[in-house]
């Protein structure tokens, strides 16, 4: 397996004193055998293709002579896309420096014109391709900022230029995007309705700015099936048992925050993806645990005092990267050889990173915080693919777990709609 799953604090040490934590783990995890069939019996029907996608390759040839033309012809990429139409692709282009890529790679996953502003205009407009990329496509941030884009393009170059520097990704359905993209004579692409946004990672939303980018999907989606198969068959695989335990620690002892914590800056945008994930899927009915993401080294100079001396009622998961980096060893001699640095001598940044994240988990043990440590022996395609899908997966089964739909957003959508209310003016 690309990770290893190990706990710190979640069971009772004690023979004599009832463990109510492991007892409510244990009836957990053995509901998940009846998930676990059910997922298999809807993977087997086609009805639930997040679980077939990982073991589908058809699809990429297309999206990698997609991909190779694009990065012939432009020379900047923009991703018109808000919360899982971004935040998926986002991940997985973080296994390659965006800020070096070419053609450059760019995500407008906000609605702040200072941001949007210098992809509209200038001389690199017109070698700027825009992907606008809306589930529905009637999402209303992605439609006000097609409308951008269109506006920009066609005083450009008119109804040509539109057409060429455009790509619309959204359900194959009636929708304001997908009419907009037939008006101009843009290319569309056609996003599964059975795919949810912020399940879309290893589809083709998250899949063509990967392949821009050059990431190996099917690595991705190989690393995503490992993790989907043992899943699916062993009651002791990591996104069960994570599951149980998350349930186990919120039922018990109402563990209400869920910490994501990687000691590696290129998992950050996992970390984004994870909250939206989580929070969407699990927060229903009054249930559902609270994702908080940080980062590490950083978030030690800004939360542990709190996760610390604070309330005892979160989850932590730290994810530690063991591969070394290709920095140099330090020398001290450019300091003087000062005793106070010594501990620093002959070390890279990553043993920095690597001792700093062994001191966290470890303090974070001694406090009796509750603690999973993921650790890795390399950030490639296949280990993002199956964090990816362990996180999915974990959340399904939480969700289930808790009597909760983990594919629908009711509060959501109700926001969406009140949003197109305000703006029309109505009471």
């Amino acid at each position: 397996m690309a990770y290893r799953q190990k706990f710190e604090n979640c069971f009772s040490d004690s023979e004599t004193a009832t463990d109510w934590v492991y007892t409510a783990f244990s009836k957990a995890l053995a509901r998940t055998e009846g998930i676990a069939s059910s997922l298999q019996m809807l993977k087997g029907q086609g009805r639930l293709p997040i679980l077939t996608l990982p073991e589908e390759t058809e699809d990429l040839k297309e999206l990698q002579e997609l991909a190779a033309a694009y990065r012939e012809e432009f020379g900047s990429i923009v991703v018109v896309g808000i919360g899982g139409s971004s935040l998926g692709a986002q991940v997985l282009a973080s296994l390659r420096d965006v800020g070096d890529l070419k053609p450059s790679l760019h995500f407008w996953d906000t609605l702040d014109y200072h941001v949007m502003a210098p992809h509209l205009a200038g001389d690199n407009l017109e070698k700027t391709l825009f992907l606008l990329v809306s589930k529905s496509g009637s999402t209303p941030e992605i439609l006000a900022q097609s409308l951008l884009v269109i506006e920009a393009l066609d005083k450009m170059g008119g109804k040509a230029a539109v057409s060429r520097q455009t790509l619309a990704i959204c359900e194959p359905t009636d929708n304001a995007l997908g009419r907009m993209a037939d008006k101009w004579n843009i290319r569309r692409l056609a996003h599964d309705p059975n795919v949810g946004g912020r399940y879309s990672c290893l589809s083709l939303v998250g899949a063509l700015p990967a392949l821009i980018a050059g990431v190996d999907m099917a690595a991705v989606r190989e690393g995503a099936k490992d993790v989907l198969n043992e899943a699916l068959s062993s009651p002791e695989s990591a996104p069960r048992v994570g599951a149980a335990l998350h349930y186990a620690l919120y039922d018990i002892e109402n563990v209400g925050l869920n910490v994501l914590m990687p000691y590696a800056k290129q998992l950050e945008p996992l970390t984004h993806w994870f909250r939206q994930l989580w929070a969407e899927s699990i927060g229903k009915e009054g249930r559902g645990s609270t994702p908080l993401n940080a980062l590490g080294p950083i978030d030690q100079h800004s939360q542990l005092q709190l996760w610390l001396d604070g309330p005892n009622d979160k989850f932590f998961t730290l994810i530690i990267n063991k591969a070394d980096d290709d920095s140099p060893l330090m020398d001290v001699a450019l300091a003087d050889d000062d005793p106070e640095l010594d501990y620093l001598k002959n070390h890279k940044i990553s043993d920095v990173v690597h001792a700093e994240a062994a001191a966290t988990a470890s303090t974070l043990a001694g406090r009796g915080k509750y603690l999973r440590l993921l650790e890795i022996d390399a950030l490639d395609e296949k280990t993002l693919g199956a964090l990816l899908m362990h996180f999915m997966l974990e959340t399904i089964f939480t969700c289930h777990l808790m009597e909760v739909n983990p594919f629908d957003q009711p509060a959501v959508e109700e926001g969406k709609k009140l949003t197109k209310m305000y703006l029309r003016g109505d009471e």
